[in-house]
C-alpha cells in the first residue's frame, strides 16, 4: 500500500543520511564535510515529507468516513391528503375545475354538476390556483391554496354563491383522515340562498327505527360551517325549521360532508350528503341507541 511505501522510502533515506553524517566527520578538509553534512539534511527532509499518494488516500478515506452509509435514509415526508370538491353554486350549468391554468381536474362530460362532491386526483401544493368557471357563462373565480396541514387530511372546497351576488365565493376545511380522526368527521355547510337572513341550524338526532320507539334517543343541534366528530352510527339530520330528513350512516375513521343548498325563488331548499351511503336494517336496530359525541372544529 501507499502507507508501506512511503514507511521503506522514509527508513532508506534515514540511512543514507547517517552515512553522509559519518563520512563529514572523517573528512579531512572542511570544504568537503560541508558537502557531505548538506548532503546529509537534503535526504532527512525528502524523508520528513509524505508522497502525494499517501495524502491522496488519506483525503479519500477521510471523505469517505463523512459520506452516510446510504443516502437514500433522508427522505421528505408524504402524507396523504385528499381534495374533495362540492359544487354548491345553484345553477343548470356545471363547474369546470383546472389547476394553475393548464391541468384540467373537471371539465367536458366531467365538469361539476350542482349539488355535486366529488374527490379529485390531483396533489396539492401550496400556492397551487384553482380556476372554477360555470360552463355556459362567463362566471369564473380562483382560489389560491394556502399552507397545507403537515398530516394525513381531506381538503373540502365547496363553491357557492356570493351574497347578492353572482360571484363565486369558497369556503375550505381541512380535517384529519383515516386513523387519525378517531370518529366519524362530518363537516356541515351551509351554501342556502335565501332572500332574507335567517339563522338555521342542522339538527341530528339518533337514527330509531319502528321496532324500537321505546329507546330514548339523544338530539343534537349543530352550527352550520364547522367540522364536528361523532360516534359511528344511524343518525336522522334536519334544517331545524323542516321536515325533511336525510339519513346519516356514519362510519368510524371515514369522512362525511352534509350541505345544504339552494335558492329562493330557483332551486328548493335541500340537504345534500356525501358520501350517501344507505344502512342495512340490522344495523340501524344495533346502532339506534348509541350516543353522539360531538368536537366542533373552526373553519380552515
Amino acid at each position: 500500500s501507499s502507507t508501506r511505501q512511503f514507511a521503506v522510502r522514509t527508513s532508506l533515506a534515514h540511512l543514507r543520511a547517517l552515512r553522509l553524517l559519518a563520512t563529514a566527520i572523517i573528512e579531512s578538509t572542511l570544504l568537503a564535510a560541508m558537502q557531505m553534512f548538506s548532503k546529509a539534511l537534503v535526504f532527512l527532509a525528502v524523508a520528513a515529507v509524505p508522497s502525494l499518494a499517501a495524502v491522496s488516500d488519506r483525503a479519500k478515506s477521510h471523505k469517505a468516513a463523512l459520506r452516510p452509509a446510504d443516502e437514500s435514509m433522508v427522505k421528505p415526508f408524504k402524507f396523504d391528503q385528499q381534495l374533495l370538491v362540492c359544487n354548491a353554486y345553484p345553477s343548470h350549468s356545471p363547474m369546470t375545475l383546472t389547476r394553475n391554468g393548464g391541468e384540467a381536474l373537471a371539465s367536458g362530460k366531467d365538469a361539476l354538476r350542482f349539488r355535486e362532491c366529488r374527490h379529485i386526483d390531483s396533489k396539492l401544493q401550496a400556492h397551487d390556483k384553482l380556476d372554477l368557471m360555470l360552463s355556459e357563462s362567463a362566471i369564473h373565480g380562483t382560489f389560491e391554496v394556502g399552507a397545507l396541514p403537515a398530516s394525513d387530511a381531506v381538503l373540502l372546497l365547496v363553491l357557492q354563491k356570493r351574497d347578492h351576488s353572482k360571484l363565486l365565493s369558497f369556503q375550505s376545511f381541512a380535517f384529519p383522515s383515516g386513523a387519525q380522526a378517531g370518529g366519524a368527521q362530518l363537516a356541515v355547510i351551509d351554501a342556502y340562498k335565501a332572500n332574507h337572513s335567517s339563522f338555521a341550524s342542522l339538527k341530528v338526532e339518533d337514527h330509531i327505527s319502528k321496532e324500537n320507539k321505546a329507546v330514548s334517543k339523544r338530539v343534537e343541534e349543530l352550527n352550520f360551517n364547522r367540522v364536528y366528530t361523532l360516534e359511528e352510527g344511524v343518525y336522522d339530520a334536519s334544517v331545524s325549521d323542516q321536515q325533511a330528513k336525510k339519513l346519516l350512516n356514519l362510519a368510524k375513521s371515514q369522512s362525511y360532508v352534509v350541505l345544504r343548498t339552494g335558492e329562493d325563488g330557483n332551486f328548493p331548499e335541500s340537504l345534500v350528503v356525501y358520501p350517501d351511503v344507505m344502512q342495512s336494517g340490522s344495523f340501524n336496530c344495533r346502532c339506534a341507541a348509541l350516543t353522539m359525541v360531538l368536537m366542533a372544529c373552526m373553519a380552515a
